[in-house]
């Protein structure tokens, strides 16, 4: 972790050379999951992260900037290349392993609800945050009761949403990712994030799948030592 800047812990970035291959078979926590914000660039970056998912994943929620007409041949292209069972998020679904919950041009905020021992995704009316509906904010602020629970990752696009819900997740105690410039079709919402000190891993895309699932994990894997950004 590089030395603290006006008063921010600035991220660590794994290089490739620390790149983790995790196998099929592995078992994840059961206290464990996975929120993801992805706009411009992000239906490659989502497939590039999910292609590492296998069929026992941890429950993943993820909110993709898209039009509505678009929404569900997104989650046909995103389950068709991926071991795990992608779903459009509806009121009322399940977060359960081997579930991948995709938001994108629906009619309504994600957040995730914990229903007694159960989490479960609702569709919540409202306007536009960031000029986006659904927002990468709600689906992130929905999840701050989980604290470190959850390994969140803000991907490539315009714009600030997600930043600030990122920024409230690290405070809460969770796990925060933000896809580095390199690899970014527009380096605009994670810069934010990295800005404000939202980001406390930044890594090239290639290296966020098998992150999220390292953090995951029942058995911890070392992955090597992280470089200091910069």
């Amino acid at each position: 972790m590089r030395k603290a800047r006006f008063g921010v812990r600035m991220p660590s970035r794994i290089r490739p050379s620390d790149r983790v291959t995790l196998k099929q078979s592995l078992e994840y926590r059961r206290d464990k999951i996975i929120v993801i914000g992805a706009s411009t660039g992000g239906i490659d970056a989502l497939s590039t992260i999910l292609q590492h998912f296998p069929d026992n994943c941890p429950p993943t929620a993820i909110v993709q900037h898209t039009g509505q007409k678009f929404s569900e041949t997104l989650v046909r292209l995103l389950d068709k290349n991926c071991a795990a069972n992608v779903v459009l998020a509806e009121d009322g679904i399940k977060m359960q392993r081997g579930r991948v919950c995709l938001a994108g041009g629906i009619n309504g905020h994600l957040q995730l609800l914990q229903n007694g021992s159960d989490l479960m995704c609702q569709v919540v009316p409202g306007s536009p945050i960031s000029g986006h509906l659904p927002s990468i904010d709600e689906l992130f602020l929905s999840a701050q009761s989980l604290g470190s629970g959850v390994i969140a990752a803000l991907l490539t696009g315009m714009g600030r949403d997600g930043a600030y819900g990122l920024l409230s997740l690290r405070r809460a105690g969770a796990t925060t990712i933000g896809q580095d410039q390199a690899t970014s079709v527009v380096y605009g919402m994670p810069r934010v994030a990295y800005e404000i000190g939202a980001v406390q891993h930044q890594m090239p895309i290639a290296d966020i799948g098998p992150f999220l699932l390292q953090h995951c994990a029942a058995m911890q894997f070392h992955i090597g030592k992280a470089s200091n950004y910069g």
